[in-house]
């Protein structure tokens, strides 16, 4: 065959061009290859799934053998540039985003795209001073999400938060009910104090939020929707860097923060419904009470001089006259809360504005409590290496309680007994001389008070290097309080003959505090290899001042029911002088906290802190605090991995010292009270008011935990398991002190008690499909609190509080060896069928008719032996069903209602029906309740004999919470510009079975609710 010459030409240009080629080709793959052997630069651009914007601030690490050698930050435009040598790889990470780890790309622009990660928040704990991976804590902490509150509750944060923890309990107050002026006392795990005063909050957690220590009324009052997540510390591990505050646990919270780029308008509306609970209250009806009376003698007389009064009101019996008397006060409420917040990111600063409102009402009518706030949050990034966050907020709060004062006189009042006279007007007086409630409540009286609250906070972060940073905070808290108390100079509480300039009395109060505080904390991270080895060190340093004033003045003698502003005040009341106070405290403390894992597999974990304090004498004002803890990740070992089923396995144990400074911050010093009433040629006198004790030390406890944290079966089941045991030394107690002194005690460490339990937590995946999903889950806590040691004083007032036989239960006492919730009472045998009376024990096991205080032993506690939830979660698509079931079991009670309403009754004031039932008629009756005696005089004086036969098992289960939640999936919702749409509604305290009948809810009563929640993104 033969070829052109343009042929064979065109051949060899084509082979030419073709070497050429090809030998460009090798010299850019040399190039390369020599700059990847070499290392190089590396640029490219960061982005997020969900939008695909810029994410500036997002940490580059150039990643070799396992160690960061070198890093940097994206810019505003998320963009960055970092030098890679050779065989390093690129690691990206932001908060609330996955980590990726990739390889480098040279002489081409990367392309990152990061994706949001829910599980993010369950890899850390936050303690308020810095966080900790999971990994390698040793701590006791339960770490729980905005949204997981939100399925229990909208409306109540504490119980949303105890459902969820069983270690967290909320304390029983059968008194106030669902008062929504009445703040909670809240206990983690075990008490370290004595109440011996029924002190309010002495063993309440810390409660510390957005890194600056709080109330717990802030906490109570807050928005729940504005809550990203609570980290709830319990052990010593967890605890010990708060030094003197730790005792009694930490509660963390975290507020919502910026997390997209674009602007998003967030809304939130709660509506709530409230009824009110009056089941428990089975009285009796006026024929029944009429009768009542008549048994009980109330009109015997040697004349019949009384016989008129009964047949008066039994016509108005025969009438038809029965009045629900309880039904009176009461009414169903509504109540409402809104939220409104701005958020969004650009040019370097992160912004969150929010607003919010909450009008809460009570069943109790014209009660309430309103709150309306402003809170601003700014991020902006100086460069890549320093943040400043600065967080601002304002509160209003005002308070209304009701004017129809205790809900307990209205279950006295007679129901054969109208509020109104003939002439249609409320009466003054019922029968026997009782005050009429409902008159009371039409006067002009009332109760009030108006907060006002504004916080400040900034924080700095300057980094280093990635490993590498400090961080400061400066917070600065002030508030004024105004308080208003007016009782009408009509009210039945001025008799007849009080003086004209000293009816009706208006107390006015003015309350202030001024909190300041700062804190530094450098952070330092080190990776020995690429196997888990990691070295974690934190020092620290911070100072607190906290004060706090208040004064009340009560003016007297008011002219008309309608003059009821303190100008009208005509002179000081004689019986409440003029009077205020101040507290003044400072604090300053530095710490060191140290962490180091090997090969993901063992953890140390250690943290000193040596703190001052100006509450204790010169000899005592510092103090140190510390732990030490240890732990091993199983699940790491491969002879675990093996397994197949675990995929998670941690064992951990903690030791430790805290402390307790919740006491006057004068205890150390002496303080007098000066009074015109000791006037004399050299001037004005004073007397003691505190006698100083210079010896005064601190109040420490010592914590030790052990705990087992699980996943298994592809995370389909979780088993947690913790004990602890903490003993409590120097405990604070009062000490007597003899008359000749001036002041009849004083504060010493004279006091020790221990307590020991167990808390666990079960959750597991029983469905689990595409559409359908079914979660079950079980907590738990049994403890168990001894008081060992305590002082004379407190003895002494441990036999004043068993001689006392005027109230409906016994008296708290505080003895050795036994718990501080311990009820005591006499041992009964019974009732005597031959005479009627109750047969008592005596210490030494021998009989009596005669009741003698002495006697009283311990007859049960009414702390239960164990509590907690079980809860349903039942998923369909976006549709959600959660159960939450509460217990408590082993527990015992004083039933006062058996006590004083069924057997010791004052007969002339309403009561439970079972009066009537089982009581003593005749010789041979055999039954469980005395004869119906009448009171010895004409008041209304009861005095009890306290015995076991009133000690029940007090053994509960309750549906605490209902909530179905819908979420409108993105198909539906984005067309319409919406990021983000739920539903729900809810219901708490739907029914309650009881091993004890009672009633619940003694000066406010209890209430059932139902409330619905609208969230919309926009």
């Amino acid at each position: 065959m033969k070829f052109s010459e343009n042929s064979l030409r065109g051949t060899r240009r084509f082979i030419v061009m073709l070497a050429l080629w090809l030998g460009c080709m090798m010299t850019a793959v040399g190039t390369a290859s020599a700059q990847t052997s070499n290392g190089g630069t590396v640029n490219g651009t960061v982005v997020d799934e969900a939008e695909h914007l810029p994410m500036p601030g997002v940490t580059v690490a150039v990643m070799k053998g396992g160690k960061m050698v070198t890093g940097t930050s994206t810019n505003l435009d998320g963009e960055f540039t970092v030098k890679v040598p050779a065989g390093a790889k690129l690691k990206f990470s932001y908060i609330g985003y996955a980590p990726q780890e990739l390889a480098p790309v040279f002489n081409k622009s990367m392309d990152i795209v990061l994706k949001e990660d829910a599980e993010t928040m369950d890899e850390v704990v936050v303690n308020g001073y810095f966080t900790r991976k999971k990994n390698t804590y040793t701590g006791a902490a339960k770490t729980i999400s905005g949204d997981e509150l939100l399925s229990v509750s909208p409306t109540n944060i504490l119980q949303a938060i105890s459902t969820l923890d069983a270690g967290l309990n909320i304390t029983q107050n059968n008194a106030m009910g669902s008062n929504p002026n009445n703040i909670p006392d809240l206990v983690i795990r075990s008490t370290t104090s004595l109440a011996t005063s029924n002190e309010v909050g002495l063993n309440s957690p810390l409660i510390v939020i957005d890194g600056v220590e709080s109330s717990l009324q802030a906490l109570y009052d807050m928005n729940i929707q504005d809550i990203e997540r609570v980290d709830i510390l319990k052990d010593a591990s967890a605890t010990a860097l708060y030094g003197e505050n730790a005792a009694n646990g930490v509660i963390i919270i975290e507020r919502k923060r910026v997390t997209q780029a674009p602007v998003r308008v967030r809304y939130n509306f709660t509506p709530q419904f409230s009824f009110a609970d009056l089941s428990s209250y089975d009285l009796c009806n006026a024929a029944q009470k009429l009768e009542l009376e008549r048994l009980s003698g109330l009109y015997k007389s040697p004349s019949g001089a009384l016989d008129q009064s009964y047949y008066d009101k039994l016509a108005i019996v025969n009438s038809g006259t029965d009045i629900d008397w309880i039904s009176k006060p009461v009414r169903n409420s509504f109540s409402h809360t809104h939220s409104l917040s701005v958020s969004g990111r650009g040019s370097s600063l992160d912004y969150n504005f929010t607003a919010n409102y909450s009008d809460v009402n009570g069943v109790m009518k014209e009660d309430g409590r309103s709150r309306y706030g402003f809170d601003i949050y700014l991020s902006y990034r100086v460069r890549d290496k320093l943040v400043v966050t600065l967080r601002a907020d304002h509160t209003s709060l005002q308070t209304n309680n009701s004017p129809y004062g205790s809900f307990s006189e209205y279950i006295a009042a007679n129901p054969y007994e109208s509020p109104y006279d003939s002439h249609g007007n409320y009466r003054k007086e019922l029968s026997y001389s009782r005050n009429n409630p409902l008159y009371e409540a039409s006067l002009s009286s009332f109760s009030k008070s108006n907060t006002r609250t504004q916080n400040l906070s900034l924080d700095v972060r300057y980094n280093f290097k990635p490993n590498l940073y400090i961080t400061a905070q400066g917070a600065y808290s002030t508030s004024t309080g105004k308080s208003d108390v007016f009782r009408s100079p009509e009210s039945n509480y001025f008799s007849a003959s009080t003086a004209l300039n000293q009816r009706g009395s208006y107390t006015l109060g003015n309350m202030g505090a001024d909190n300041w505080s700062g804190k530094i904390i450098g952070n330092w991270i080190h990776n020995f290899d690429k196997e888990g080895t990691m070295f974690t060190l934190n020092l620290g340093w911070e100072v607190k001042r906290d004060k706090s004033t208040s004064s009340y003045l009560t003016g007297s003698g008011f002219l008309s029911d309608d003059l009821n502003d303190i100008a009208y005040a005509t002179t000081y009341s004689i019986q409440e002088l003029p009077r205020g106070g101040e507290d003044l405290s400072t604090s300053v403390g530095g710490f060191a906290a140290a962490n180091f894992i090997f090969k993901n597999r063992y953890v140390v974990d250690g943290s000193y802190r040596l703190s001052g304090s100006s509450k204790f004498g010169a000899d005592n004002r510092t103090a140190p605090f510390w732990s030490v803890g240890l732990g091993y990740n199983l699940h790491n070992e491969s002879f675990m991995r093996d397994l197949g089923f675990v995929d998670l396995l941690r064992v951990r144990g903690s030791y430790g010292y805290t402390g307790s400074v919740k006491f006057s911050s004068y205890q150390a010093v002496s303080t007098y009270f000066y009074s015109i009433n000791y006037l004399h040629y050299a001037g004005v006198g004073a007397i003691p008011m505190g006698i100083a004790n210079p010896d005064l030390t601190w109040q420490t406890t010592k914590k030790f935990n052990i705990g087992l944290t699980s996943s298994l079966i592809k995370d389909r089941v979780n088993i947690n398991f913790d004990y602890y045991r903490e003993t409590t030394d120097d405990m604070l107690i009062d000490v007597s002190l003899p008359p000749s002194s001036g002041a009849t005690s004083v504060k010493n460490n004279f006091g020790k008690q221990k307590s020991n339990g167990i808390e666990f937590s079960l959750w597991g995946k029983i469905i689990q499909t595409r559409d359908w999903g079914w979660n079950l889950s079980v907590n738990g806590l049994h403890s168990k609190t001894t008081i060992l040691n305590i002082s004379d004083a407190l003895k002494r007032k441990n036999e004043e509080n068993a001689e006392a036989n005027n109230e409906t239960a016994p008296r708290l006492q505080f003895r050795e060896g036994y718990s501080p919730t311990t009820i005591y009472a006499v041992r009964s045998a019974g009732i005597d069928p031959a005479s009627g009376k109750e047969i008592f024990i005596k210490k030494d096991g021998t009989y009596t008719y005669e009741y003698d205080a002495l006697d009283q032993v311990a007859c049960g506690d009414t702390n239960p032996k164990l509590q907690g939830t079980f809860s349903s979660l039942l998923t369909w698509k976006n549709l959600s069903l959660n159960l939450n079931f509460s217990y408590r079991v082993g527990g015992k009670l004083y039933n006062s209602t058996r006590m004083a309403k069924v057997e010791n009754i004052n007969p002339r004031g309403n009561v439970d029906i079972r009066a009537f039932t089982e009581r003593w008629k005749q010789p041979g009756d055999r039954v469980p309740y005395l004869a119906i005696n009448l009171l010895d005089d004409d008041k209304d004086i009861v005095t009890y004999a306290y015995s076991d036969r009133f000690v029940e098992k007090d053994n509960e289960l309750w549906l605490s919470s209902l909530m179905l939640q819908y979420n409108f999936p993105q198909k539906m919702i984005q067309p319409i510009g919406l990021q983000r749409l739920y539903l729900s509604a809810g219901a708490e305290d739907l029914f309650r079975l009881t091993s004890a009948k009672y009633e619940r809810g003694t000066s406010y009563p209890y209430s059932r609710s139902l409330n619905f929640s609208l969230s919309v993104t926009f």
